[in-house]
């Protein structure tokens, strides 16, 4: 079967591979095609796409883009971007200056409950990189906090532990709008994680996202079993929209969870990109 792998990140966010490195493990398990999706960041997708065409791997150039809608985080990927789009440029910039406020954030409220970190510690993984919440889950992992990076996440980075603060996000109308003025798709991310108690509450979000514009939905993911993969089946068959998939790999930082296969049982059919490429050339004929 031919596949491809929609869903991944570099060190330009919170993955340990490099763009380049990424490219070549896709080329090397494989792939056919390669995503780099990096959260609310481009900065890694030309080092990626320089190393395709000098491997002759394919690079699917995108962003994951971070959005907000009744009060749940919501994440959508975005592929086919121009990365040289400077409004899509310019507004990521302003989200990653939020971003790295909330980073500091974080840690200030983690120090105030007693545990050993603080803003040197996010100083130290060097500057100009995009950090994020698995950066600080890295730092309480290595202090003895916690055994993997969920376990941080969950035990201290989430809404109601002790260091949880609100990210500032665009709106999903503002996400779907860029995606499209770069040029680009917009996919809802795994639909499962938008509210993990209430998967109705998850569908229905998904379902209005669509409504609102989006192009798709992710109906393969790393987690989802086969409820999962049913219920977006079903809202694609629905809605007639596209389908998109991935790993959502970030090397090191999740551990067990592979390019390409996932957890293991993951398969991202090429058919899936031969149909968005048809939908953009509809769109701009």
């Amino acid at each position: 079967m031919k596949i491809i792998d929609l869903h991944a990140h570099t060190t330009a966010s919170d993955g340990s591979y490099s763009p380049a490195e990424l490219v070549r493990y896709a080329k090397k398990k494989g792939l056919l095609a390669v995503a780099v999706t990096d959260h609310d960041t481009v900065s890694g997708v030309e080092e990626a796409v320089r190393e395709g065409g000098r491997i002759g791997m394919r690079v699917i150039p995108g962003v994951e883009l971070s959005t907000r809608l009744d009060e749940c985080d919501v994440h959508m990927t975005a592929l086919f971007i121009d990365y040289e789009n400077r409004e899509l440029i310019n507004r990521l910039g302003e989200m990653a200056a939020c971003r790295s406020e909330r980073n500091f954030r974080m840690v200030d409220k983690l120090k105030e409950a007693g545990f050993r970190i603080d803003r040197s510690d996010l100083e130290r993984l060097g500057e100009g990189k995009l950090l994020a919440r698995g950066h600080i889950g890295q730092i309480l992992i290595a202090r003895g906090y916690a055994g993997n990076l969920g376990e941080a996440l969950n035990k201290y980075l989430v809404k109601g532990t002790p260091g949880y603060v609100k990210k500032e996000v665009l709106p999903p109308e503002e996400c779907i709008e860029l995606a499209h003025r770069a040029g680009g798709l917009i996919f809802v991310a795994h639909m499962h994680q938008i509210d993990p108690g209430d998967p109705g509450h998850c569908i229905d979000i998904c379902r209005r996202l669509i409504e609102m514009g989006a192009d798709g939905l992710e109906t393969r993911y790393c987690e989802f079993d086969d409820w999962w993969r049913k219920a977006a089946d079903d809202i694609a068959d629905r809605y007639g929209c596209l389908r998109s998939g991935g790993s959502d790999f970030h090397g090191a930082m999740k551990k067990g969870l592979d390019l390409a296969s996932g957890y293991g049982d993951l398969e991202v059919p090429y058919d899936f990109l031969e149909s968005m490429e048809e939908s953009m050339k509809i769109m701009r004929s």
